[in-house]
C-alpha cells in the first residue's frame, strides 16, 4: 500500500526545506498529491519516491550508507563547510570534563575568529546523529543548482573543453564554445553550472588517475584486533612556536620527529631540534624507540625521501630493517598515512602549542596579530630552545599518562592500553650492533692517505691491507671524527681516526652541512658580484692619475669647522614596548604554561626524582 507523507515530514527526511520539497514536486522529481484539508488544498508526498536513505529514516531503520558518494555531489566549499562543522562537535565531544558549551565555544570563536552559537551546537548534533557528516552540508538553495539555459550540445562541447589536464580555464573554453554556438548564454551561465561538477570528477579529468586515487578517503583501521608493537607509525611535525634558536639572534620554529605505537596511541620516542628532518634523525629516534620498548613488528612510514633512505629498505642487507626483521610499509603520496599520526598533532597544536605566547598558526595567513611584529619583539616572549624542550618533555609525559576518549582505547590511557596489551617485547641485545646499524653506512676506496671522506682524511694501520680496495664505512651523525671500517664481506677492519680532529669536541653532520652551507654561499657571492666588463687597464691607470693630480691641484683646507646646532634634545628615548605591554587583556601564558613546566622541572631535580 502506498503512503503518502506531509511536505513538512518530507523536508525533515530530506533535510532540506519545505519550498525546496515543492520545487522538486513541480519539478517532476518526487511524486506528489492534492488532497483536501483545513484551509484547503494540502499537498503529500510519495514515501516511495523518496531517496532509500530518506525511507529508512521513516521507519527508524538505520540506512546503509555511503559517506562517500553523499559527499560526492557537492562543492568544495560546501564539503569544506560540513568537515569543519564536524571538526566542531568532535572538539566539543572531547572536551575536557567540566568545561561548560559556553566556555569552549568563547575559547574556539575567540581562537578561531568565529561566532558560533549553542543553537548552532545543537542543531548541528541532531542533523550529524541523523545524517553524518552529509546531513551538516549547507543545501540552502539547492533547487536552483544545476538548472540553465545551456543547450545540451553546448555544454557538451565546453565540458569536452574543460574537463582535461590542460586545465583550460572557463573564458577560453567558453570562447571557443560560442564560436561553435552564438546563441548560448552569457559565461556567468557557465561559471555557475561548473560548480555543480562534483570534485571527484573535476579532480579526476583534470588532475588525472593519480591525484583522484590520492585523495580518496583511506579506511578506518579497527586496531583491537593488534598487540603493542605490532606496528609503529613515524611523521615529521613542523611545530608552530617560535623559539630563541642557539645564537638567540632570530626566532625559529623546531621540527618534531615522533613515532607512535598503533595500538594505544603512545608516543614511542620523538627527537625536537632546530634542523630539517632528515634520515639520521628518524633512525636516531627509532633506536631510541628500541632500546626503550623494544623492536616493533613493522613500521609504517611516510612517503618522504628520508623515510626512502638505504637504512629503512628491505633490499639493502645492512639497512636497520633489514638487520633487525622489520617489516615495513609506505604510506601512498599525498595520503594521510594514519589519522592516530593526524589527530595526534592537531590535538598537540590545540592543547600544547596554543598554550605558549609564541604560537604563529599553521601558516602567516593563520598568524595571530600580536606575532605579525618584528623578530626583536618576537624574541622577547620566545622561550630559548633548552626551556621549549622541557616543555615539550612534560607535555609528552602527560599525553602519555592522560586517559584518552580516542577511538579503541575506551577511556584509557595510551600508556595503559600500550602495557595492557604488551604480550612480547623483542630486544636487541648487542648495543653495540645497534649503534651501528643506526649509523650511516657508504662505499669508500682507501688510498695512500687513508679513507677520504667529506674532504677530511680518516687513518687506522689496519687499512695497510687494503690500500687501493673498496671497503664499508659506518659513521653516525653525532660524532663523524670516527669511521667504523668493514672489508665488503662485512667482517669488521678497525677504526679510523680523522687526521685533522675538531677541538673540544666531536664534529658533527651538522656542522658539515652549515659550513657546506656556509662555502656555497660564498661562491653564490663571488658569482653575484663578477665583473661583467673587460677594460683596458693600461689607458685606465693614466686617465685616473690625470684626475688624482687635478683634484690635488684643486684642494684646499677650510680655514674652520663650524658646529650645526639641533633644535631637539635626544637624552632619552622611550624604550620599545612589547607586544604583551601593549595589550593588557592577553593573558600571561608563559606564566600559566612555560613557568609552571620549568617549576616542575627545578622540583624534580630538587627531589631527585
Amino acid at each position: 500500500m502506498d503512503k503518502w507523507i506531509s511536505v513538512k515530514k518530507a523536508s525533515e527526511l530530506l533535510n532540506i526545506s519545505e519550498r525546496a520539497i515543492r520545487i522538486k514536486a513541480n519539478n517532476q522529481k518526487i511524486t506528489y498529491r492534492y488532497i483536501k484539508g483545513r484551509g484547503g488544498k494540502k499537498m503529500e508526498i510519495l514515501l516511495s519516491s523518496l531517496p532509500d536513505d530518506a525511507i529508512a529514516r521513516y521507519y527508524d531503520r538505520e540506512p546503509v550508507r555511503n559517506e562517500v558518494e553523499e559527499m560526492a555531489g557537492f562543492s568544495k566549499r560546501q564539503k569544506d563547510e560540513a568537515n569543519n562543522k564536524a571538526w566542531v562537535l568532535d572538539l566539543y565531544q572531547h572536551r575536557d570534563k567540566g568545561v561548560t558549551i559556553e566556555e569552549f565555544l568563547e575559547q574556539y570563536n575567540r581562537e578561531h575568529g568565529e561566532s558560533i552559537t549553542k543553537a548552532n551546537i545543537f542543531q548541528w548534533q541532531k542533523k550529524f546523529k541523523r545524517g553524518g557528516t552529509a546531513a551538516l552540508v549547507d543545501r540552502r538553495g539547492e533547487y536552483k543548482r544545476g538548472t540553465t539555459t545551456i543547450p545540451d550540445e553546448a555544454w557538451d562541447y565546453f565540458y569536452s573543453l574543460y574537463m582535461t589536464q590542460q586545465k583550460r580555464g572557463v573564458q577560453i573554453c567558453y570562447d571557443y564554445t560560442k564560436k561553435e554556438y552564438p546563441d548560448i548564454p552569457s559565461v556567468y551561465a557557465f561559471h555557475r553550472k561548473v560548480k555543480t561538477i562534483p570534485e571527484y570528477a573535476l579532480i579526476r579529468y583534470r588532475d588525472g588517475e593519480h591525484a583522484f586515487r590520492d585523495m580518496l578517503p583511506s579506511m578506518d583501521r579497527n586496531k583491537k584486533d593488534i598487540a603493542s608493537n605490532a606496528v609503529w607509525f613515524s611523521d615529521h611535525h613542523h611545530i608552530d612556536v617560535f623559539t630563541k634558536n642557539e645564537e638567540r639572534l632570530k626566532p625559529c620554529r623546531m621540527w618534531l620527529t615522533v613515532f607512535f605505537d598503533a595500538r594505544s596511541n603512545k608516543v614511542i620516542s620523538y627527537i625536537c631540534r632546530n634542523a630539517d628532518p632528515d634520515a639520521a634523525v628518524i633512525k636516531q629516534a627509532m633506536k631510541k624507540g628500541i632500546e626503550a620498548f623494544g623492536v616493533p613488528d613493522e613500521v609504517y612510514f611516510d612517503n618522504g625521501k628520508d623515510y626512502r633512505a638505504k637504512a629503512f629498505r628491505q633490499d639493502f642487507d645492512l639497512s636497520l630493517v633489514h638487520q633487525i626483521g622489520i617489516g615495513n610499509i609506505y604510506a601512498t603520496p599525498y595520503h594521510g598515512q594514519a589519522k592516530t599520526v593526524e589527530r595526534f598533532f592537531k590535538t598537540f597544536t590545540e592543547r600544547f602549542c596554543k598554550m605558549l605566547p609564541t604560537y604563529t598558526g599553521k601558516d602567516a595567513k593563520n598568524r595571530p596579530e600580536m606575532m605579525q611584529v618584528p623578530d626583536e619583539d618576537i624574541l622577547t616572549l620566545a622561550p630559548s630552545i633548552e626551556e621549549f624542550l622541557i616543555c615539550l618533555d612534560h607535555y609528552m609525559e602527560d599525553y602519555n599518562h592522560t586517559p584518552s576518549r580516542g577511538k579503541d582505547l575506551d577511556g584509557k590511557s595510551p600508556d595503559e592500553v600500550y602495557y595492557q596489551n604488551l604480550s612480547v617485547k623483542k630486544m636487541v641485545t648487542d648495543s653495540k650492533a645497534l649503534d651501528l646499524l643506526c649509523g650511516t653506512f657508504d662505499m669508500r676506496t682507501v688510498g695512500k692517505n687513508g679513507i677520504r671522506f667529506k674532504n677530511r682524511y680518516y687513518w687506522n694501520e689496519g687499512l695497510l691491507p687494503y690500500l687501493n680496495k673498496k671497503v664499508v664505512i659506518n659513521y653516525t651523525s653525532d660524532n663523524m671524527d670516527l669511521l667504523y671500517v668493514f672489508d665488503e664481506d662485512r667482517r669488521a677492519v678497525c677504526t679510523a681516526e680523522a687526521k685533522v680532529r675538531t677541538p673540544f669536541r666531536n664534529t658533527t653532520e651538522a656542522d658539515f652541512k652549515k659550513a657546506e652551507k656556509e662555502r656555497r654561499a660564498a661562491r653564490n657571492l663571488v658569482r653575484k658580484y663578477r665583473p661583467v666588463m673587460e677594460h683596458d687597464t693600461m689607458s685606465l691607470i693614466a686617465k685616473n692619475q690625470l684626475a688624482e693630480q687635478a683634484q690635488k691641484d684643486a684642494a684646499y683646507s677650510p680655514a674652520a669647522v663650524e658646529p650645526v646646532a639641533l633644535d631637539f634634545d635626544t637624552g632619552v628615548f622611550e624604550a620599545k614596548r612589547s607586544p604583551r605591554d601593549a595589550d593588557p587583556d592577553i593573558p600571561d601564558i608563559q606564566g600559566t604554561l612555560l613557568d609552571r613546566y620549568l617549576e616542575e622541572e627545578k622540583k624534580r631535580k630538587i627531589g631527585g626524582y
